[in-house]
């Protein structure tokens, strides 16, 4: 409505809601409980939040960044 009127669409907070039983943030956390310091760790963060972020119609921040983590992971699992 706003765009549609000719006025600037205002800024939303967004709210990440993570589901605790699913088996990629059970995973991550149980990772992390172990290997706090792999860097690894926060690279697949990175992508849940930015698979998050596309999931809802939105736009990573920094779409070559978001390729090459995804990319490099894939890579590594085949």
């Amino acid at each position: 409505m706003y765009k549609a009127s000719g006025q600037p669409v205002p800024h939303t907070k967004r709210i990440l809601e993570l589901n605790p039983g699913h088996p990629l943030v059970s995973g991550l956390r149980a990772a992390h409980g172990g290997r706090t310091d792999d860097p690894a760790l926060a690279e697949t963060a990175e992508l849940l939040y930015g698979m998050a972020l596309i999931a809802e119609g939105g736009e990573v921040d920094d779409p070559a960044r978001f390729t090459h983590l995804l990319a490099d992971r894939l890579a590594r699992t085949v």
